[in-house]
């Protein structure tokens, strides 16, 4: 686990990719430090290394098989610290945004951003209990990301943004990096988080 605490009142539980606790994962939580959250980031992995970029394959591979999509680790985590703060937020990147959408309906955060979790297409009758922002790519090689826009678009608490843009867009590290897209993505999570922690 990485954790960034400082006796904040508010938190936010950040879920990593199928790579794991990467330099790009740590940047998200120290910038989400800075804007005034203790940072609480599992390993789902259990590895002190993670996977390169160029090992995509074996960390899918991984993934699927030693974590896949078990939200217990999150949810032990969300009970745990659920007391300690006012409200505690769960933002996720792919894998890590799926689990974050399967967390949305537990009724244990008061939020969640969900970037690129191109796997919510599997899981498409959960219903969030908090408000939850879904933040997608619009060119998935797997999927139609309108076509799950259209499915989540019966759920109130649900906000859709697709942008121009590939999977894992807002990785400064990843090929698929896209600065101006990437903007607006943390611009419209910062905005969310604020106004529930607000």
């Amino acid at each position: 686990m990485f954790t960034l605490l400082s006796k904040n009142e508010n938190a936010v539980i950040v879920l990593h990719e199928i790579y794991g606790l990467n330099t790009h994962i740590k940047h998200v939580c120290k910038e989400l430090h800075h804007s005034g959250l203790d940072v609480y980031c599992p390993n789902f992995l259990n590895r002190e290394e993670p996977f390169t970029y160029e090992q995509h394959r074996q960390a899918y591979d991984y993934f699927m098989k030693f974590c896949g999509f078990d939200t217990s680790m999150i949810v032990n985590l969300l009970t745990g610290i659920r007391e300690n703060y006012k409200k505690v937020i769960i933002v996720g990147f792919s894998v890590g945004g799926t689990l974050a959408w399967l967390c949305s309906e537990k009724n244990l955060c008061d939020g969640v951003v969900s970037f690129y979790g191109s796997r919510i297409r599997d899981y498409t009758d959960i219903m969030p209990n908090c408000p939850t922002l879904v933040i997608q790519a619009k060119y998935e090689e797997a999927y139609d990301p309108y076509f799950l826009q259209h499915k989540l678009r019966q759920y109130s608490l649900v906000s859709f943004h697709i942008l121009n843009s590939r999977h894992g867009f807002c990785d400064p590290y990843n090929k698929a990096y896209n600065p101006p897209e990437s903007a607006k993505a943390l611009t419209l999570s910062h905005n969310f988080i604020a106004k529930i922690i607000s």
